[in-house]
């Protein structure tokens, strides 16, 4: 079976080659081509020559000169990184500081929306939760040990979790998995540290299954991660939309650049469970609206045959077909047609169009400026 990208994009996927995310957006990091009558350009490079036409005033006037958002597809067949993004301020600062580890100075605020279940870490759990499951293994106490016992234990416990002896979370976590291992009933913490400790044996971020509130999201629901908050996406395929930027702060569980500091420093600390959305109902799907300016999704189910009629409200979009074959027919010109796998850009300057799912179900992700 090959990864649910390389098989949204018709392709095979080479051996031991990851197909982990999809990227349509201006991100310099991967910037997206346009094809248009038979020229082909970089997406910044077409707004650029024409702002107005394919961002539209409304998206100019709210501050934005480039596309604002960066639409994703994430597909993580393991647990990805303990990390969280910073708002604009710390990111302007992170940027000038260490612009290879911080290629932008924008925030990331971000969805994401599963498609299949989709597992999750995100947002502390409420601290007494945590003290009852750090109690109930004695094998952690001496990484907690002597914390003071007031409003700030969260943030204290945290900390040292990510400043604890190496050697005391090699021991900790090797006792702590052998314990787990033995026993068939284990709470949803218990196994997703257990699951982190064997893809990531010796990480100190793998304790972080105690303290983040483990999600397991159906296909339709979603999470909105708001700058300076912990998360890990663990496994599922997910559209994911973002602030246009690659920002990533991280502590653990992963390979990649790790600033602990800073990312202890950052988080907000707020306790209790996130808000799982489910999206408005459209008269063909549900859009999912963020607290941001700059994203907005919709999740489109098209019954085969069946013609819907879409506007821009003066605002650019991008569509990319999930499923089915589609025809997008604007008004006043040529139809447009795209397999699955296909993306479109529809500029603010054309004010409607319709969209047709030709033999089979259809389903299209369309990602637009929320203003």
């Amino acid at each position: 079976m090959e990864p649910y990208i390389a098989d949204l994009l018709g392709i095979s996927a080479p051996p031991d080659l990851p197909f982990g995310e999809l990227w349509l957006g201006t991100h310099h990091a991967a910037r997206a081509l346009v094809r248009a009558k038979g020229a082909r350009l970089t997406l910044d490079e077409l707004i650029r020559r024409h702002p107005e036409q394919v961002l539209g005033k409304r998206t100019l006037a709210a501050g934005f000169d480039d596309l604002p958002f960066l639409l994703k597809i994430l597909a993580s067949g393991q647990p990805l990184s303990i990390q969280a993004h910073p708002d604009k301020a710390l990111a302007g600062e992170l940027h000038a500081r260490d612009p290879k580890n911080y290629p932008d100075a924008n925030h990331k605020p971000e969805i994401a929306i599963a498609l299949t279940p989709f597992a999750a870490l995100c947002g502390f759990r409420p601290a007494p939760a945590i003290r009852a499951d750090l109690h109930r293994h004695a094998e952690l106490a001496p990484l907690l040990a002597g914390l003071p016992d007031n409003g700030d234990w969260l943030r204290a416990a945290y900390r040292r979790l990510f400043t604890v002896d190496e050697a005391q979370v090699r021991a900790a976590g090797t006792a702590l998995a052998t314990k787990l291992a033995k026993h068939d009933e284990r709470t949803p913490e218990d196994a997703c540290f257990l699951r982190l400790w064997n893809h990531f044996p010796e990480d100190r971020g793998t304790f972080s299954a105690f303290f983040l509130n483990v999600l397991d999201l159906q296909p339709g629901e979603a999470l909105f991660q708001a700058p300076n908050e912990p998360h890990a996406y663990l496994e599922g395929v997910a559209v994911e939309c973002m602030a246009n930027s690659n920002n990533v702060v991280r502590a653990g569980c992963t390979g990649k650049f790790i600033d602990r500091d800073v990312l202890l420093a950052m988080l907000t600390y707020r306790e209790g469970a996130p808000d799982i959305m489910r999206g408005e109902a459209l008269p063909h799907g549900r859009s999912y609206i963020p607290p941001v300016p700059e994203f907005a999704i919709e999740l489109l189910d098209l019954p085969a045959g069946q013609p819907v009629e879409l506007a821009s409200d003066g605002l650019i979009s991008i569509l990319l077909v999930l499923a089915g074959t589609c025809t997008l027919q604007p008004a006043g010109q040529a139809s447009l047609t795209a397999r699955r796998g296909s993306s479109w850009l529809w500029p603010a300057a054309l004010p409607s169009a319709t969209l047709v799912c030709q033999s089979e179900t259809g389903r299209v992700v369309r990602a637009r400026p929320n203003l």
